[in-house]
């Protein structure tokens, strides 16, 4: 690859990859004693606000705004019909909703949790690490418009991590969208609620009172607030640890404001949260197979607590560049066809909607673009590659193996924990010593054995406990599920990964199953139109949107040439742009390895939507069926194959995730399940 700059002036792809290397010295340990200033919670809280303003608007405040807005007044007066009982009656209840939904503030509270957060950090991270340069720019930008925080949701700790830091750095804590589940717990919903936590409903159903409450509360959050608000765009906690569809609800109505002329502009804040080992790993895993999800409760957290004896590695904070939303939308923005009438009395426009979509489709891809890979993760994508070969893995060759794996994913962009010195031997000690503290971390996952060969640790789970009659599946046998516990914790951070393989494996996979025989040239045009149709029926799988197809393929296939895994050429008959993989020769082994790890991180999904697509059309095909039918159906007839140990069926085909979106995306697909994809 040359290492020039082009003409236009832009970074060469060496710098680039350079500047990737040093990113992590932009973050500072809140754990190291130097940062205890930061830490300290007697220390003064001198609160840089987001959108100050004149006279700063308390919990009290907001309620009055909402009650007293023309859009609570309105509803008042037509549910009221007039009656002057009816409509007192109806006041209490919005005031009633309001005590409900609505954030607090005290910063005795605050101090406390704070404090008791600093004794627990301190006993189960190794690290908590803030990009302290990209908060300074954040505050920096602070001042005339409303911030919109939208972290990645990947643990229930992310919101409170995430107050916690902003105490830290001295900024506002913001109101915080939290679930009811959360408001019901004893004590803990109180708490909760008086560090910003505002509540809301999963559903609001037909309740048309609760929604227009909801809605302009979070309207007067946005107007009128100078913390500014956080949520999360993914709506739910990832239990597969891998990005999900963006949500626009809660977005839509932070974005109102602007949309109808009352904000001048809202700054968006894409926040990764990076775990090195989330404290929910086991939960995550029980839930995808099929167990419920305990309710939360004080009881249940206290009981959580043994989590102090545990080691969890690392938290990476990484604060994104801010998105001016109006400059965002461009000349898109059309905030003239709402000023004929009073906001209140509008909704959004499909375009407007269209617009929401994108924004909420590039966050979640700026999320995914910040979030650390640390040396586990690099690790479990290589267990899980050399197994896929059905291989063992000595030291030496793990060490080999992540080397390799910390170019592939820094050219791709990502940010690893691993930063290597280019010097090899000092590279090599780097990763050793990076390995046994990863595998240290995560000893309960896998080990190295006596002859230094990477092994799956024996799981000591007890599955006595699990109540099978509430399972949201099939009743999977206590062999299978021992079998695949490990596996599916394995997955968790084969995951992560997949936000930065699955473009080029799908590029890969095409790739093959046009190849044939006769010609190994691929027509460009052709092989893109391919990667479309994998794109659609993996959309959900791996967060793809429509508006980024082009320059994905475009840069997938560049990172596949530059890696000696396919080449361009142009064919002889009409000097079109072709494209072949380069073919198998001894000499070129690396790159043949390297097919196998881009193929070996989606093929779990692959087998999954194949088993899918199976069931679906022995057992569903001829009318309409229950969830619960088809998801039981489904694990059922993948754990009869495990128990067969029928080649290439992976365990995480029974996760519960993969099945529901893989029956989503075969009934949208254009494509048949028949279609001979090669798995």
């Amino acid at each position: 690859m040359a290492e020039s700059s082009s003409e236009s002036g832009t970074p060469t792809k060496a710098k680039a990859e350079e500047r990737m290397r040093n990113y992590l010295d932009h973050f500072k340990n809140l754990l190291d004693p130097a940062q205890r200033h930061l830490t300290d919670m007697t220390k003064p809280y001198n609160r840089a606000f987001p959108f100050p303003k004149d006279v700063h608007v308390n919990p009290a405040d907001l309620k009055k705004l909402v009650l007293n807005s023309e859009r609570i007044r309105n509803v008042l007066e037509k549910e009221s019909g007039g009656d002057p009982r009816k409509k007192a009656e109806l006041v209490r209840t919005v005031k009633a909703i309001l005590d409900e939904i609505g954030l607090d503030e005290s910063l005795a509270v605050i101090r406390v949790l704070g404090t008791i957060l600093n004794y627990i950090i301190r006993r189960i991270l190794s690290g908590m690490y803030v990009n302290e340069t990209k908060l300074e720019q954040l505050k920096s930008q602070f001042g005339d418009r409303t911030v919109l925080y939208l972290p990645s949701h990947r643990s229930y700790g992310d919101f409170i991590l995430m107050s916690y830091v902003s105490f830290c750095y001295n900024i506002a804590i913001p109101g915080i969208a939290a679930g009811m589940d959360f408001h019901s717990m004893a004590f803990m919903g109180s708490i909760l609620r008086q560090t910003g936590a505002f509540y809301m409903r999963r559903s609001f159903g037909n309740d048309q009172l609760y929604w227009a409450v909801f809605k302009e509360y979070m309207r007067q959050l946005v107007r009128a607030y100078d913390n500014g608000v956080e949520f999360f765009i993914e709506g739910t906690r990832s239990r597969s640890n891998k990005a999900l569809s963006p949500k626009i609800g809660l977005l839509s109505m932070a974005l109102e404001p602007l949309f109808m002329g009352e904000v001048p502009d809202v700054l968006v804040v894409p926040v990764s949260v990076s775990y090195d080992r989330p404290l929910e790993e086991q939960l995550f895993v029980y839930e995808l197979l099929g167990v419920p999800k305990p309710k939360e409760s004080t009881k249940g957290l206290l009981k959580a607590m043994s989590i102090l004896k545990e080691n969890y590695g690392s938290i990476y904070f990484e604060f994104g560049d801010p998105i001016s939303v109006r400059e965002y939308f461009g000349d898109e923005l059309n905030r003239f066809q709402h000023s004929m009438s009073p906001a209140h009395v509008q909704s959004l426009t499909k375009s407007d909607l269209t617009l929401l979509h994108n924004l909420a489709f590039d966050v979640v891809h700026l999320q995914q673009e910040k979030i650390v890979l640390t040396t586990f993760h690099l690790i479990s994508v290589y267990y899980n590659y050399r197994k896929y070969l059905g291989q063992s893995i000595t030291l030496p060759e793990l060490i080999e193996g992540l080397r390799v794996l910390v170019d592939v994913f820094q050219h791709l962009g990502a940010v690893t924990t691993i930063q290597k010195t280019g010097h090899h031997e000092a590279d090599r000690n780097l990763i050793r010593t990076s390995i046994e503290e990863a595998l240290k971390t995560h000893a309960n996952i896998l080990q190295l054995n006596s002859d230094a060969v990477l092994v799956i640790a024996k799981s000591h789970h007890d599955f006595s406990q699990v109540d099978k009659r509430k399972l949201k599946g099939h009743n999977l046998s206590d062999v299978v599920m021992r079998l695949s516990v490990p596996i599916f914790t394995l997955q968790l951070y084969c995951n992560p990964c997949l936000h930065w393989l699955a473009q080029p494996a799908l590029v890969l996979l095409a790739a093959k199953n046009l190849s044939n025989s006769s010609t190994t040239d691929i027509n460009l045009h052709t092989l893109r139109q391919a990667v479309v149709e994998l794109r659609n029926l993996f959309a959900t799988e791996f967060v793809f949107h429509g508006r980024r197809e082009e320059r994905e393929f475009g840069q997938s296939l560049d990172h596949l040439v530059h890696f000696g895994v396919m080449e361009r050429g142009t064919a002889v008959a009409d000097a079109s742009p072709v494209v072949r993989l380069v073919p198998d020769k001894a000499d070129q082994q690396q790159q043949q390895q390297q097919q196998q790890v881009y193929l070996s991180a989606v093929g779990p999904f692959l087998c999954c939507y194949l088993q899918v697509a199976v069931v679906l059309m022995e057992h569903f095909s001829h009318g309409p069926f229950k969830e619960k039918d088809y998801l039981a159906k489904v694990q059922e007839f993948v754990e009869q194959l495990l128990l067969r140990h029928e080649p290439h069926v992976h365990p995480y085909c029974l996760s519960l995730d993969s099945i529901n979106l893989a029956l989503t995306r075969w009934s949208r697909s254009a494509s048949s399940p028949r279609r001979n994809w090669p798995t």
